[in-house]
């Protein structure tokens, strides 16, 4: 079993990569786009991620990406933001 990472690490995790998405999550809770839960439900699914290493080697190689790697376990949540 996987030790959850620290929670604050992830929630700057999860901001790097909905920025590198061109995804605005502030903007999205506001807009009712996404809930508070389902914004929690994001970090808390980061902290469980195995590939955090991977992950920030990216994040701090690129700006932007077209969409979110293959591993991220918030893929789909930052594809359905960029489409509106």
């Amino acid at each position: 079993m996987q030790t959850r990472g620290n929670a604050r690490d992830h929630f700057w995790r999860v901001i790097k990569m909905a920025k590198a998405n061109k995804v605005d999550l502030s903007t999205a809770l506001d807009e009712g786009m996404i809930t508070s839960h389902e914004y929690a439900d994001m970090i808390t699914g980061c902290q469980g991620c195995e590939q955090v290493g991977k992950c920030d080697r990216l994040l701090n190689k690129v700006e932007h990406l077209s969409e979110a790697p293959g591993y991220c376990v918030n893929r789909e949540t930052f594809a359905e933001l960029k489409a509106g």
